[in-house]
Order: structure tokens, then sequence, then C-alpha cells
């Protein structure tokens, strides 16, 4: 009696997976990742999802579009969010724990939280150009403006004038006012900046507008203490329409731009104090005005400072002059540039971007190469991907009047998985409650799965669709400093990432994978299909996927196979065979090392 022929379909080192280790499969295993579209697990071990927030965020529209583990100076952490309905909330287990800034009207956009130094303690920035002016947050319950304290003062609702002693003030000084314990008085707002007027060496009155044009009537004193700040904040981020949208920190200061009005610039603050910007030591650049449209992003890397612009150029910055007259920016290239601070990531030093045209950069392979296709990872194969699976007509990075309405690329680095995880509204969008697109696309890059020496085109892709990934965090548990993953969604939850229990909201995920049509024999005879045979991993147990086996493009057999029944028998002759796998069951799992399909020619007696 004559042996089955067969064909084997191997399914890379450690084999293809769901809810459990991903030694996912390669493209180099199965021909090309386009023969193979796959959602499965995104996490080295099981990798569910429970609520950080045992209750959710309520609001307008409460869809979590930044936030940060804030590790306070004086030892105090918060996670501290910012909605896009305009707050900025500290959110704890049980949800909200205070709101620390709101503002009517209008939406935050996908803009980052960034660390740094306010001149006196440890802080966190926010540059959201959408409606509101930078702001920075170092505890308690306010999030201010850009700053210095000048002192606390008193008011006299009974001739408008404020009293603080050797203030040291001038005329037209720009200042805004803060209250702490109380209210301040009637007709001062927070958010206000106003003109000093009328000063004496102890007192002094604020105006709406310069030259004492527009002196303030309030009509009470006030509570609590109320202080006085000068404004360190460029005119620039001051006039509509010309607030800054990003910021990173870059060898003792700030760098932040991203206005409509000045597209190619950039702004660095004073040395070791982030909130000043109009001071000495402050400086402004104009990068290569008129190359791309402006720039949306930078970052800190190998002691040097990089720029992104949309939707091509890119450029370091020469600072090794220690007179920073003489600093200036060289290009890197004029091929290749960002779609946003968000999707700007580092990585074991590496860092890694994302192009308007849907490629995965790496920084380093730019410099060496200075083109596209050169310094994209694993370019014929993630890029196709996210070009067909991602909606870039929602990613508004050209029309930015329209850039708060969606979602941004978010870009995170899980250091202890070795993830780089890059998420993208998807194409047909998934829309949140409240209409707006969400990004529902995930596209991760497992590190320490490449082959040292093998280059990046060794790097091992997945693919996932099972979350909302509107923002990112790495999250350090204040007690038992065990690192965790928070992905932010739509619906006002955080949701903890990779742990135990394989599903969310009481929901299993759905695992499947999809090879091309293959010809059992390469010419167009028909093969007699006998039987199919799953072979799962190494070391893997309760193994469960659901097979459907196509002939020649119709649905022939399913049958679910396990760890005791890995066979299935085929029926029929068939030119193409397409193979299907999947899985939903809540807590069930699969990894597979190869799948075997054995066959005879078509014209054989069936029954020899």
């Amino acid at each position: 009696m004559r042996s089955y022929d067969k064909f084997e379909i191997l399914c890379g080192q450690g084999g293809l997976n769901a809810s459990k280790s991903p030694d996912l499969v390669r493209d180099i295993d199965l021909v090309d990742m386009e023969s193979l579209t796959f959602e499965q697990d995104t996490w080295q071990k099981d990798g569910g999802a429970t609520k950080f927030n045992s209750s959710a965020l309520t609001g307008t529209d409460p869809e979590i579009r930044a936030m940060i583990h804030y590790r306070q100076q004086g030892g105090t952490e918060e996670l501290v969010c910012a909605t896009r309905d305009n707050r900025v909330v500290v959110i704890g287990a049980g949800g909200l724990t205070k709101t620390v800034y709101t503002a009517a009207g209008g939406n935050f956009i996908h803009a980052s939280f960034v660390e740094g130094y306010n001149g006196v303690t440890k802080s966190i920035y926010h540059f959201n150009g959408a409606i509101s002016l930078p702001r920075v947050y170092y505890g308690g319950t306010t999030m201010f403006q850009l700053g210095s304290s000048v002192g606390n003062f008193t008011a006299n609702s009974a001739t408008d004038v404020l009293t603080l002693t050797a203030h040291g003030l001038t005329n037209d000084t720009v200042v805004f006012v803060t209250n702490s314990g109380g209210a301040l008085p009637s007709g001062l707002f927070n958010d206000g900046y106003y003109y000093i007027a009328n000063v004496t060496a102890n007192t002094f009155q604020l105006s709406t507008l310069p030259s004492g044009a527009g002196i303030v009537n309030f009509t009470t004193n006030g509570t609590g203490t109320q202080t006085v700040h000068r404004l360190t904040m460029p005119v620039d981020f001051i006039a509509v329409g010309w607030n800054v949208r990003w910021g990173f920190q870059h060898r003792g200061r700030m760098f932040c731009g991203g206005s409509t009005g000045r597209p190619h610039g950039v702004y660095a603050s004073v040395l070791n104090n982030h909130s000043d910007y109009i001071n000495t030591g402050s400086v402004y650049f104009e990068v290569y005005p008129g190359e791309g449209d402006l720039i949306v992003g930078g970052i800190s890397w190998r002691n040097k400072a990089y720029l992104f612009k949309f939707p091509h150029g890119l450029y370091v910055l020469n600072d090794a002059s220690t007179d920073i007259a003489e600093w200036g920016w060289e290009r890197v290239s004029r091929y290749v540039g960002a779609i946003g601070q968000g999707s700007i990531v580092e990585a074991d030093d590496e860092v890694y971007f994302v192009s308007p045209d849907g490629y995965i950069h790496a920084l380093s392979a730019v410099q060496e190469h200075g083109d596209v296709q050169s310094s994209a990872i694993k370019a014929m194969e993630i890029g196709p991907y996210i070009r067909a699976n991602t909606d870039f007509s929602k990613l508004a990075t050209g029309v930015w009047t329209s850039f708060p309405r969606y979602p941004q690329p978010q870009a995170v680095y899980y250091p202890t998985k070795k993830k780089l995880l890059f998420a993208f509204s998807a194409n047909p969008n998934v829309l949140s409650s409240q209409g707006f697109p969400v990004n529902k696309v995930l596209v991760g890059i497992d590190l320490h799965r490449s082959n040292p020496g093998g280059g990046m085109r060794e790097y091992q892709p997945f693919v996932s669709t099972r979350d909302q990934y509107e923002s990112w965090a790495i999250y350090r548990d204040p007690t038992t400093a065990e690192a965790s993953l928070l992905a932010g969604a739509s619906n006002g939850f955080i949701y903890k990432l990779d742990q135990s229990a394989r599903s969310k909201d009481s929901a299993g995920y759905m695992a499947s994978f999809e090879t091309k049509a293959f010809r059992p024999y390469s010419n167009d005879q028909n093969a007699n299909m006998k039987e199919l045979e799953v072979v799962f991993a190494d070391g893997s147990s309760s193994n469960s996927v659901v097979i459907k086996v196509y002939l020649n493009g119709t649905l022939a057999t399913t049958k679910t196979l396990t760890d005791s029944d890995r066979f299935m028998r085929l029926y029929g002759d068939a030119i193409t065979v397409k193979i299907v796998g999947e899985n939903d069951t809540i807590n069930s799992s699969f990894s597979i090392a190869k799948i075997i399909v054995r066959f005879k020619p078509g014209n054989w007696r069936k029954h020899q």
C-alpha cells in the first residue's frame, strides 16, 4: 500500500500561539507574513486583562488619552490621566481620586505627559495645544500654567489693590494667580493671565490689558492662600492656535513645539527649570523652515536630541558648544519623518517610530542609510499590514484643526517582556460610545526573540485587535515594585494587561490564524484529501483549537482538536487547500508547532 504524500506547515520556533508564550510564527517559516494573518495573545505568558480602576471614570467623554505613573519627589505615587473631555485626573483602584485640572469646551489630544523639574521639585508636564496652555503638576489639587511663584498676596476689594511686601514686580509683567484652601477674589480667575499695573514697593494692581488699560475690579477679598506667579511662557504659547503639542527632556532642558503658528519652531527651557521659556538660558530655534509641514515630536537618545517632521524630515541638535548661541540643527534625513510624538519610543538602546506611510523605523538605521526602505523594520511584512488594516485618514496630522477629534498612534516599550507595541486606529473604524474612532489595532515586535547577528529582519512581529489602546503607561506597584502595562480605553477604564486570567470583562479572546491557499501538488493535479494532524508545541498542554479546512475555496470540514485528539479526517479532491484555526473559549489556548496535511493523487482508488 502506497504511503500518503504530505504537506507540512511549520509554525516557527516554539509554535503558533494563543494565550501562551508567543514564540511566534516567523515569516521566514511561512514564506512571508502576508501569507498568514493571526490574532493572538500579546504576552509571553497567559496574558489576560483586568480593570485597574474598579469604577469607570465618568464624564461626557471619559476616554483616557494620556497617563503616567507619577512618583513625586516627596514619595507620593499617583496615576495621573488626561481625558478627552479636558480633564486631568488622578485615578486609583476604586476610580477617580481627584481632579487637578478641567477646562470647558474642546478636547484634549493624544499628548503625552513628560517628567521634568520646575526649578524646585520634580514635576510632570502636559503639552496639549488643543485648547490648553502647557501645564505643570507637582502634587496637590491644581495643575499650574508655566511660571515661577512671586509670593502670597492679600486683596482689598474696596481699592482693587493687592499687597505683597517687596514683590519686585514691574509694570506690564505678565502674571497669573492661584488659590489654595479657599477662593480667589471675585473677578480673578485661576486660568487668566494679567499685566501688572500701578506698582509700588509693596502693592500692585492687575490689568487685563497692557499699560493698565483694563484694571480688574474684584468684589471680594478672597479666602485661603492666594499666590501670584510670573508667567514664564513666551507670548507664542498664549496666542490662540499657537500652543505647543509635544515635549521631551534633553540634557537638563525641556524641548517643546508643534504649534500651528510656528510649525518649524522648537523652544528649549532654562537649564534645570522646565517651566521657564523666557529668561536667560532659554532658546528658540527655527529648524529647516520650508522642509516638511511641521515638527510633530522629538526624543533625546544617546545624549543627542532628535526632531521629527510630518510628513518627512529628521534632524539632530549639534549642542557641543558651551555657548547656546552656537547650537544648531543638522539634517539626518529628508526622506523619512514621523506621524506624531506618541509614535516615537525608545527601547533597548534603540529608537523606533512610525512614518506617515505606515512603516516602523529604527533611528540608527535612518542615520546609517538615510532612506525609507533600508531603515524600516520588516518593511515588506509589517508596512503592508498596517496600511491595509489601519485608518490613516483619521490621523489628521496634516489638518491640525481636526487633530483633537481622532486618535494618534501610540507606542510603548514593555521592558518586563521586551515587547515594543504600536497602537493604531482600525480600518474599518471601531467607534467609541461617543462615535469617535479608537485605537484598536496593535502591532507588536518581540525584541527578545530576535536573532542576534541576524539583523532587524529577524524581529518577530505579532498583531492583536482584542483591546483598546488609547494610551499606555508602565505602572509599578507601590508595595511590590512589580511593573504592569496599563492601557487606557474610551470607556473610562484602564486595563492591566498581561494578567493570569486569559480573558477580559468575563469574555475570552479570539485567537485565530489563516494560511494562504496552497497546492498539495505543484501542478493543477487534484489531491485526494485524507487527514490533517496538528502537532502541538513541546511543553504545552490543555490545547484546544477549532480547525476549518477549505478545499478550492469552500469550507469542507470543521473539527475541534485537542491534546488527546490531534487528527481529523479529510474528504474530497482539491487543487487548493486553506486552513483556519480559531479559539475564543475563556481560559482556553493552543500552541501549535506544525500542521501536517496528508493526501494522495486524486485519481487513485479510494480503497487502495
